[in-house]
């Protein structure tokens, strides 16, 4: 019997060495950085998109909402501006005969003779004239109550008034001068409004005259009145000119709107802010867009006449400081500005940022406020339609 035997052969073990591995990782090393290099610019650059688009819509919609309110600047109903007859009564908007400076303060129609000194300033009421529009190079004290949000130095601010688009039409033709007003039905709920007593600034209008009282609402037997009597507020129980209205007259609030900066209590960046007037009671402050570091204004005047001694009603210059616009009630156009500010630092780190510029003036960044943030400039012009459109 043949007896076969294994013998088992030892053979080294085949590997790598030690440099062969340190290469290995180096290699590694490399790709992964390159991979995260690749990862941290799409994100960098995701990231500033992002910021960049955000920016866009809250500078979209903060310029949508002040041109809206804007361009009903001044509107009166049926006529122009410049076209209402208001007889013997030339210095208000339109004929009032609410009594003088009533309702006072920053509640009524006519707040800017709280916070003016000046004899010029204080006529130049937006219910007074034709003075619709105001603008101001920083946010007037005394503009809203205390305790609101810190309004931003070196921002501008802006405020106008005009008829508000709820108005309801008169039903039957006002039997006397005094009569009240009778109107189809309270669409607007104006009875419910428990300010001032109920009490409305109203604006009453058709196709050649119009005036501006104090009314209140009520509804008896099914009958929708408006009391404008004296008992009201008012200085007289008639319209201007003892105009008695008919049933092409429409009623409509007397409103006012006051856009400024702010910061509110804990925010890192400003907010633009409205304060609206509703023709029975001033709104509390209300926050409509954030990042909006600053809001600069320039100012289309009309300095020029026409053969019959008319303003032309065309910007013949453009006053970038409400202190040089001479005559605010020949004001055809505003230009406004806003700077947005990201709510994040070193949103594109990689990119060294112009020295930013707003409505064609190098801009300056607020005290205390971080450079390290994208700004972006965003802006648009608002033809006072109400004004330009009443030749």
């Amino acid at each position: 019997m043949k007896i076969t035997r294994h013998v088992a052969v030892r053979t080294a073990q085949g590997g790598f060495s030690l440099v062969e591995l340190l290469i290995a990782v180096a290699l590694g090393l490399a790709v992964l950085i390159g991979l995260s290099s690749v990862y941290v610019a799409v994100k960098q650059s995701f990231r500033f998109q992002e910021t960049s688009g955000r920016l866009q819509e809250d500078a979209a919609f903060a310029l949508d909402s002040i041109s809206k309110d804007l361009r009903m600047a001044g509107y009166a109903g049926c006529p122009g501006i410049n076209k209402i007859t208001v007889g013997a009564v030339t210095t208000y908007f339109p004929g009032s005969v609410m009594t003088t400076g009533s309702p006072g303060g920053i509640n009524g129609p006519n707040p800017l003779a709280s916070i003016e000194t000046t004899v010029a300033e204080v006529t130049q009421q937006p219910f007074t004239g034709f003075n619709f529009v105001r603008g101001f190079d920083n946010v007037p004290s005394g503009m809203f109550a205390s305790g609101a949000a810190p309004a931003s130095s070196g921002t501008d601010s802006l405020f106008f008034a005009g008829g508000s688009i709820n108005a309801v039409s008169l039903s039957v033709l006002m039997a006397n001068t005094s009569d009240s007003l009778k109107i189809a039905a309270d669409t607007y709920g104006w009875r419910n409004a428990t300010a001032n007593s109920g009490v409305y600034d109203f604006i009453i209008s058709n196709c050649s005259s119009s005036s501006i009282f104090k009314g209140k609402v009520a509804t008896s037997g099914g009958v929708t009145t408006i009391d404008h009597s004296t008992s009201m507020g008012n200085s007289a129980g008639t319209f201007t000119s003892s105009t008695i209205f008919n049933t092409d007259a429409v009623v409509m609030p007397a409103e006012w709107n006051f856009y400024y900066v702010a910061t509110r209590a804990g925010a890192d960046t400003p907010s633009l802010y409205r304060v609206f007037y509703n023709g029975n009671a001033r709104q509390a402050p209300e926050e409509l867009v954030s990042n909006v570091e600053s809001m600069q204004l320039h100012y289309g005047e009309n300095t020029t006449l026409d053969a019959l001694g008319a303003p032309t009603l065309t910007v013949d210059a453009w006053r970038t400081t409400a202190a040089a616009v001479t005559d605010w009630s020949r004001v055809v156009a505003v230009r406004i500005g806003l700077m947005m500010i990201s709510s994040e630092d070193n949103v594109n780190p990689g990119v060294t940022q112009a020295t930013p510029t707003l409505l064609g003036q190098t801009y300056t960044v607020p005290a205390g406020a971080s450079t390290n943030r994208l700004r972006k400039e965003f802006s648009t012009t608002v033809v006072l339609r109400n004004r330009v459109a009443a030749r």
